[in-house]
């Protein structure tokens, strides 16, 4: 669809999500409770596949979930944790297009949605009830995609709004949203057939890319590391947290008077750092795997533990928050949220059919 969705079309929707939608869900969970039954301090919420990074919507209690997908049939996720359910956003639901060329005219055209995965999530705050979502995507085309996020009813409704495609060959992982609308992303690899081996082996096989409405997308030059996977940003956007999935370490950057990057401290981990996020708290909250020898399973990555674990944002410590060994439809944590609430922390993962909740200790 080429035209924005008003009126009856948004109430149309949200129509949908309250009444089907969730409706359906619930027989859904009753069907496949044993497998959802809580286990080693976690409780689920099975069905979102590939759940690989999780945001907070502002001024809600909701969640949005990514959904990873080798064969292109990605998913956004929405998330209730209040109630433990959630639904399948996008693409299953009718979802307008709402073209926004002027910020993204370099975008070929509205994303094909048979050939999508998502996979990092940022959230731009709107001044009102209006939101942007940027999601690193693959698929049809290595792009940020951005949707716009309706949170002024009970169920939010979502629009696809443009894309920034990226360099030949750059394959992303995180993202984080800038106030002018544009973004920074971690380019964790080339798209070649040794990307896996860069990436485990721990050689320099990523940077930063930055774009801005108008321009185009650029390396930074500086922040070369082994496979930089998650990404936040300071309030004023002057300094940057990265983590090296390659090499187990999670640097701290900061711009100059020149607007130029410069590492300024880094803090090793004893796992591999997957997605960072703010506590909060004035802390970061670090999840990430801790893998056997190539040779010590017949898996591609041998995970034998997840971790989080909080962090001073001056990185100069770390403190585990949570250890476990993987279990069925949950491979590993891949990112941690604090709970609204304060009493636990949300996970996602990137291969599985659930997300995780624990309790804080």
């Amino acid at each position: 669809m080429d035209q924005m969705l008003k009126g009856l079309g948004w109430f149309l929707q949200s129509a949908l999500l309250l009444t089907g939608v969730w409706a359906g869900l619930a027989e859904a969970e009753q069907s496949s409770s044993n497998r959802c039954d809580p286990q080693a301090g976690m409780r689920f919420v099975c069905g979102p596949i590939n759940a690989e990074d999780l945001v907070y919507l502002p001024g809600t209690q909701q969640m949005i979930a990514s959904g990873m997908s080798d064969t292109g049939d990605g998913h956004l996720y929405l998330v209730d944790p209040g109630t433990h359910r959630y639904i399948t956003w996008y693409p299953d639901l009718a979802v307008p297009t709402r073209w926004d060329k002027r910020h993204f005219a370099d975008c070929p055209g509205p994303l094909n949605s048979r050939q999508f995965s998502a996979h990092g999530l940022s959230l731009l705050p709107g001044e009102g009830a209006v939101h942007r979502l940027y999601v690193t995507a693959h698929g049809a085309r290595e792009a940020v995609e951005v949707f716009e996020v309706d949170v002024s009813t009970s169920t939010p409704t979502i629009a696809w709004v443009g894309c920034v495609v990226m360099p030949e060959g750059d394959s992303i992982n995180s993202v984080a949203a800038l106030a002018d609308g544009g973004f920074l992303t971690t380019r964790i690899s080339d798209t070649g057939p040794d990307s896996l081996q860069q990436i485990i082996s721990g050689q320099d096989s990523g940077f930063l890319l930055e774009w801005h409405p108008g321009a185009s997308v650029r390396r930074l030059p500086l922040t070369t590391m082994p496979a930089p996977n998650g990404l936040v940003l300071s309030a004023d956007e002057q300094v940057l947290y990265v983590g090296s999935w390659g090499a187990n370490y999670v640097a701290r950057f900061i711009r100059n008077a020149a607007g130029e990057l410069h590492e300024d401290r880094r803090l090793d981990m004893d796992f591999r750092v997957d997605n960072l996020r703010w506590s909060g708290q004035g802390t970061l909250l670090a999840a990430g795997h801790r893998l056997a020898p190539a040779d010590a399973c017949d898996e591609v990555l041998c995970m034998t533990h997840w971790e989080v674990a909080e962090i001073d944002a001056e990185l100069l410590g770390k403190t585990t928050l949570m250890q476990q060994a993987p279990v069925e439809g949950f491979a590993g944590a891949t990112v941690a949220l604090r709970s609204k609430s304060g009493q636990g922390y949300w996970m996602g993962t990137f291969s599985g059919d659930r997300l995780v909740f624990m309790q804080a200790d």
